[in-house]
């Protein structure tokens, strides 16, 4: 255990509590929308960065359920 990183927890404070698994989740929300702006923009080349960032703001800026 001494070997294994400290991982933030939900309180801002290194713990047991792991927010890995909610961050996985968010990362996969943005990687679909940013798969979806992609497609709705005529799958262009050379955009990947800007629609990464367009998804993650509209990820974020969501209300959380």
């Amino acid at each position: 255990m001494a070997n294994e990183p400290l991982v933030e927890s939900h309180s801002g404070v290194h713990g047991d509590a792991p927010i890995e698994k909610d961050s996985e989740t968010k990362d996969n929300h943005i990687r679909a929308r940013a798969y979806h702006i992609w497609v709705e923009e005529g799958r262009p080349d050379g955009r990947e960065l800007d629609h990464w960032l367009r998804a993650k703001w509209e990820v974020e800026a969501a209300p959380n359920p």
